[in-house]
């Protein structure tokens, strides 16, 4: 493998295939991964057989990579080099019939309602910060929005009239998701607080600042998250928390599972299917604490 041949390949799919710059530096996280692997055996990774790329996995579980991660570098490397025999780089890909590693789904952690309400409930909005961080909140919880959309989502991307907001999700796809009154009236006290942080400069788009006035990058995204959480007794967070929680409770609610697949932005409807599995864990609970028979 050399490095034109990683370069190209990352390059076709940034502007080609249009995939998110997360996407790419997943692949590009994959190949250095494996790249290494093979310098420190020194084996040339451009002349890899099956039976090297079938010892790597083996490494990666030896290892204890999670099987997520296994899963991703066997598509990456899939494509990599799927890519290369399309360009007349390589005669025949060595994945060619080779069977991915069983992927491992585990469960998203999923708030209870009562722990969301709670979450909201401690953020004190008496403060410039706290209204900030409770408009993020209400609007996440209200959306279901990926951390990397809520950073980068613009403000005239609410359209106040309609009740919605525009979100340009993974591979620039757009969609519109109902943002509901208790978000919006979190969103209408924060705009204020926005706009005197910004000062006399008005040429920044993004909705979510920082407290200079600056856009909200996603590592200060997750600082909030996690100081709103552990203030409410809950030191579990993940900047998709309330993603997985916003799906499961519009389920448990008797939301149809096609409408949460496009308010999340998925694809394919058997990603969304994951969240059933929690719903279903709802159930048997209410089951065994209320059926006379359980």
């Amino acid at each position: 493998m050399s490095r034109d041949d990683v370069l190209s390949f990352l390059r076709y799919y940034r502007v080609e295939k249009n995939a998110s710059s997360h996407t790419v530096r997943s692949y590009a996280e994959d190949l250095k991964r494996i790249s290494s692997w093979a310098s420190e055996r020194e084996r040339g990774f451009a002349g890899f057989t099956r039976q090297d790329l079938l010892e790597y996995f083996q490494w990666m579980r030896t290892e204890e990579y999670a099987p997520a991660t296994i899963y991703r570098a066997y598509a990456s490397l899939k494509e990599f080099y799927s890519f290369l025999v399309r360009e007349g780089r390589l005669e025949v890909s060595p994945m060619e019939k080779m069977d991915s590693p069983k992927r491992l789904r585990t469960l998203p952690e999923v708030l209870s309602e009562n722990q969301v309400e709670r979450i909201l409930e401690k953020v004190d909005i008496s403060t410039d910060k706290g209204i900030r961080n409770k408009a993020i909140l209400e609007f996440m919880y209200a959306t279901g929005a990926r951390a990397s959309e809520v950073t980068s989502l613009p403000v005239t991307s609410v359209l106040w009239e309609y009740g919605v907001v525009r979100i340009l999700g993974k591979g620039e796809k757009e969609r519109f998701v109902p943002v509901g009154d208790f978000a919006l009236a979190a969103l209408q006290a924060w705009l204020p607080v926005r706009g005197r942080l910004l000062g006399l400069r008005h040429t920044e788009a993004r909705l979510f600042l920082n407290m200079k006035g600056r856009p909200l990058s996603r590592s200060g995204l997750w600082r909030i998250l996690h100081d709103c959480f552990l203030a409410a007794g809950i030191p579990k967070a993940h900047p998709h928390t309330l993603r997985h929680s916003f799906a499961t409770h519009l389920l448990n609610h008797g939301a149809d599972i096609r409408y949460v697949q496009e308010m999340l932005g998925h694809s394919d409807i058997s990603t969304t299917q994951i969240y059933t599995h929690v719903t279903g864990d709802e159930m048997k609970k209410a089951y065994q604490a209320y059926h006379p028979r359980a």
